[in-house]
């Protein structure tokens, strides 16, 4: 099996695992109510979601085919596995510490960081952007119980 090969086959991978984890949360979802697009029950959120990971599943399984042979990437990017990996747990461990806000931000710096295509300041802009978007979506839209500051800031 040649790289390009190995670089087709892993989207028909990936593109068969969203379906399958699709098909799970599908499955799950429709345990609960469903409910309408304005009276959501608690299936309704997991089952769009799963509709959805569907989609991009059907597409990325397609693509995978229909790919034109591109060489394969080189090593592994430590510093992106690395950061990300770290990014997630500190999002896990800090967001009721530190608020919404904060972790956002932090968290979003680190995985934009993660590209060496990004600046300092490209990666600073992303995280303020993202951390206005989830405080808007989660705290105003939403009423997220999530702490904006947490108690690290003495909220």
């Amino acid at each position: 099996m040649t790289e390009t090969e190995t670089k087709r086959r892993r989207d028909i991978y990936a593109g068969g695992i969203f379906i399958a984890i699709a098909a799970l949360f599908l499955l799950q979802g429709t345990a609960y109510e469903f409910g309408t697009a304005f009276q959501m029950g608690p299936g309704f959120f997991p089952v769009v979601l799963a509709g959805v990971l569907a989609i991009f599943g059907v597409i990325t399984f397609i693509g995978g085919f229909r790919k034109a042979p591109e060489p394969a990437e080189g090593p592994v990017s430590w510093r992106a596995l690395v950061l990300v990996c770290l990014a997630l747990g500190i999002f896990g461990a800090g967001a009721r510490v530190i608020g919404l806000v904060p972790v956002v931000l932090i968290c979003t710096f680190m995985t934009a960081m993660a590209s060496r295509k990004n600046s300092f300041i490209a990666a600073a802009v992303m995280s303020a952007v993202m951390a206005a978007l989830c405080f808007v979506i989660f705290k105003v839209g939403l009423a997220v119980a999530l702490p904006t500051f947490g108690p690290a800031f003495g909220r």
